[in-house]
């Protein structure tokens, strides 16, 4: 069951309807997983900063039991980024990924 926390400094009334539905197709795709197990939050609005600036930026946190690694990860990240930087509207350097491995002893 993944969890996708989707954060952005982009205000609400700029992100496209059903952006949570899109985004569960990739990574559910491009993770194996089936779609229905997917969790998805987007938080727009928030204040964020990166590379010096507080420009339009995305932060991606994906979350999920042993399918991240060392191999696996750099398969997954040209899609998913270039997921955001499409749907969002962003430069591919204001797309960040960062992916947390479940311990499955810790979801209930």
């Amino acid at each position: 069951m993944p969890h996708c926390y989707l954060y952005t400094n982009k205000k609400e009334s700029e992100l496209k309807d059903g952006i949570e539905e899109r985004l569960a197709k990739v990574v559910a795709d491009v993770l194996g997983k089936p779609l229905e197990r997917m969790v998805i939050l987007v938080v727009p609005g928030i204040r964020m900063f990166r590379f010096g600036t507080t420009d339009p930026v995305c932060s991606l946190k994906i979350s999920a039991v042993n399918v991240f690694d060392a191999q696996r990860n750099p398969t997954y990240s040209p899609v998913i980024r270039k997921f955001l930087k499409d749907e969002l509207d962003l430069p591919e350097e204001r797309c960040v990924i960062v992916y947390h491995d479940l311990d499955v002893n810790f979801i209930g």
